[in-house]
């Protein structure tokens, strides 16, 4: 069922990297909020705003970042603390990601959108399909295709944010192809 007049909201998930924290050094960084798109997400909300039709409102209202080795080693604790996080941040839709390659952050995406999923609400992540957390999630939660690397980022922030407007607007979602 189709729901065109609601403004999408959208809230991300980013590791310490792409949030813009820092690299390995930074990899132990616990769960955090931040009001707005940060890092890629600002090349998402572009991306929002080009595919929003006339008179339709598209935005990011939050961004959650976690350390890739805090959410691993903390599974349990980081996604209670992450779906708190987001509690005070209105979504229509949890963006995780993109994770390409990275197995620790492609594990966090999947299961903090799992979580997600699982308090009724929708979410999607992207990853290519040799990053491990497609074989952990598959058959559970939307999972789009990307590159290895970020120098696909673009694309998949496209093809994520065609696919969380679908979704926040409970647009029927097709086969995989």
């Amino acid at each position: 069922m189709d729901k065109p007049d609601k403004p999408v909201t959208i809230l991300h998930f980013l590791n310490q990297f792409f949030g813009g924290i820092g690299g390995e050094d930074q990899a132990d960084t616990p769960p955090q909020f931040r009001a707005g798109p940060v890092g890629p997400g600002v090349v998402l909300a572009k991306h929002l705003g080009d595919r929003a039709t006339v008179g339709d409102q598209a935005s990011i209202t939050g961004t959650l970042i976690c350390g890739d080795n805090y959410f691993i080693e903390h599974q349990e604790e980081a996604v209670a603390r992450l779906l708190e996080l987001a509690g005070d941040c209105p979504a229509d839709v949890l963006v995780a990601g993109p994770a390409f390659n990275s197995g620790r952050y492609g594990t966090a995406c999947g299961a903090l959108a799992l979580a997600w999923q699982r308090d009724g609400r929708p979410a999607v992540t992207a990853m290519n399909v040799n990053n491990p957390g497609v074989e952990l999630y598959q058959g559970e939660l939307y999972i789009l295709e990307t590159g290895a690397t970020a120098a696909s980022m673009s694309d998949a922030l496209g093809k994520l944010a065609d696919f969380a407007i679908k979704l926040a607007r409970g647009t029927e979602i097709g086969p995989a192809s």
